[in-house]
């Protein structure tokens, strides 16, 4: 019998490029983030930096 391996076997570093949407966000997030430093930041901009799939 042939063993399965789970999904968190998988290495997501591996992935040739992002699925278009992803990607997009991906944009989204680095536009918000503006070049700053994580220290930069303020913890109330977090939740808005990090929404995702703004519909």
């Amino acid at each position: 019998m042939e063993e399965k391996k789970f999904i968190s076997d998988f290495d997501y570093n591996n992935s040739a490029e992002a699925c278009p949407a992803c990607s997009e966000e991906c944009k989204k997030i680095e536009k918000r983030i503006n070049k700053r430093e994580l220290s930069e930041i303020k913890d109330k901009e977090v939740p808005h930096i990090l929404k995702l799939f703004d519909f």
